[in-house]
C-alpha cells in the first residue's frame, strides 16, 4: 500500500526497520552501489527498495551529491534550548576541531524525536561517520534515534553515554563545587548555601554538585544544615519569583553569608535579588557561580566562577572522535575522559 499523501515523509531509518535491515545497508541498495565494504545481494536490495516504493520514501539529493567529499566533518547535535554554558563549549570545539583540520557540521533539534533522527540520518548519508552529542538528544527508549546513532563510526557524548560503548567527555561537577565551598571558608564565610537548578534526586548534574557540597563540608569538619540547601524547580533562565524565594531561604531563613549557585545565571538573578534587598555583594553575602560565561566577567560586580575547562573538554572529543574513527572501538578505559574545573575568583566572593 502506498502511503498517503498527507503522511509524514518516510526517513531511511524507517525504510530500513521496516525492511528488517541496518541504515547503511539500506542506503546502499537505495543507491544501488557499495559503501566500502558492505555488500548486499539482489534479493535484498529489491526488497528494500520494494518497501521503500511503498513507503513513498524519497532521499535526500543534497546528501546524495555530497557522496564521495573527503569526510573532514564532524556532526554536532545540540538542543536548541541548550544552556549558554553549552554554546561557549561548543565554539570552543569548532576552534579545536578547525586547528586538526576538521569542521563542523550542526543540528540543532527542537525537542522531538524525528526532528533528531533527520539530523543524524542526514549526516549519516553526507558520509560523516564522526558525531558529537552536546546536549544528550532524547531518552534512551528512543528505537530510531539509538539505531541511527549506533551506525557512526565515532560518537562522542557530553555527560553520560545513551550508546553502549560510545565514548564521552564529563566535567567533574563535584570537584568544582568543592573548590568553591572550600574557597568561600577560606575567605571568612561560615554559612555556605547551595542553590540548585532542580532537585537532586530528579538530575544528575545538580546530584554531583550536591555530593561535592557535602564533600567540602565534611573536609572542613563543618555540619551539613538542611536549610542552607535550595532546590529549585528546574525552570531556566530563573524567575524574579525564583530569585526571590531562593534568596527568601537560603539568607533571610538559613542565614548564610555566601551562596554557591548551579550556574552563572542563577548566580547572576541571586545578586540582583540580593541588591534589590539591599543586601551587599560580597560585602554581606558572597556569590560563586558554576560555568564560567563570558558575560560573568561583565556583570558588576564580576563574577566568582567554577570555569568547566572548555578547553580542554574540546580538546579531549575531538581526540575521542579521532581515535575512534579508525571503526574499533575503544577499550573502556579510553572512552571516557574527566575534565577537572578551576575557580576563577573576582569580585563577587
Amino acid at each position: 500500500m502506498i502511503a498517503k499523501p498527507d503522511a509524514p515523509q518516510a526517513r531511511l531509518v524507517d525504510v530500513a526497520e521496516k525492511a528488517g535491515v541496518s541504515v547503511a545497508l539500506a542506503s546502499v541498495a537505495l543507491r544501488g552501489g557499495s559503501r566500502g565494504t558492505i555488500r548486499i545481494d539482489a534479493e535484498t536490495a529489491e526488497r528494500i527498495r520494494r518497501v521503500a516504493r511503498q513507503m513513498a520514501y524519497r532521499p535526500n539529493m543534497a546528501a546524495q551529491r555530497l557522496k564521495g567529499r573527503k569526510n573532514d566533518v564532524i556532526g554536532v547535535l545540540i538542543g536548541a534550548e541548550s544552556t549558554p554554558a553549552n554554546h561557549e563549549r561548543l565554539a570552543a570545539v569548532d576552534r579545536e576541531a578547525y586547528k586538526r583540520g576538521f569542521r563542523l557540521m550542526i543540528g540543532t533539534f527542537h525537542g522531538d524525536s524525528r526532528h533528531a533522527a533527520e539530523y543524524i540520518e542526514d549526516f549519516l548519508a553526507r558520509g560523516i561517520d564522526a558525531l558529537i552529542c552536546f546536549h544528550n538528544p532524547l531518552p534512551p527508549s528512543d528505537r530510531a534515534v539509538k539505531k541511527l546513532l549506533a551506525e557512526a563510526k565515532a560518537l562522542v557524548f557530553q555527560t553520560e553515554p545513551l550508546i553502549k560503548g560510545a565514548c564521552c567527555v564529563d566535567v567533574d561537577r563535584a570537584d568544582g563545587i568543592r573548590q568553591a565551598v572550600e574557597y568561600l571558608r577560606g575567605r571568612g564565610r561560615s554559612r555556605i548555601g547551595l542553590a540548585l537548578n532542580c532537585p537532586a534526586a530528579a538530575d544528575p548534574l545538580m546530584a554531583d554538585r550536591l555530593r561535592g557540597y557535602r564533600v567540602a563540608l565534611t573536609d572542613l569538619g563543618i555540619p551539613f544544615d538542611p536549610a542552607l540547601v535550595w532546590e529549585g524547580p528546574g525552570t531556566f533562565p530563573p524567575t524574579k519569583a525564583l530569585a526571590k524565594r531562593t534568596v527568601e531561604a537560603l539568607v533571610k531563613n538559613g542565614g548564610a553569608d555566601a551562596l554557591v549557585a548551579s550556574n552563572d545565571v542563577w548566580a547572576i538573578a541571586l545578586i540582583k535579588e540580593l541588591r534589590a534587598r539591599r543586601i551587599a555583594v560580597p560585602g554581606d553575602v558572597a556569590v560563586v557561580g558554576f560555568d564560567n560565561l563570558e558575560a560573568g566577567a561583565l556583570f558588576d560586580p564580576a563574577l566568582t566562577s567554577i570555569d568547566q575547562n572548555n578547553a580542554e573538554f574540546a580538546v579531549a572529543a575531538v581526540e575521542l572522535l579521532i581515535a575512534s574513527l579508525g571503526g574499533r572501538r575503544l577499550p573502556p578505559e579510553r572512552r571516557t575522559r574527566v575534565v577537572r574545573p578551576r575557580l576563577v575568583a573576582r569580585e563577587s566572593a
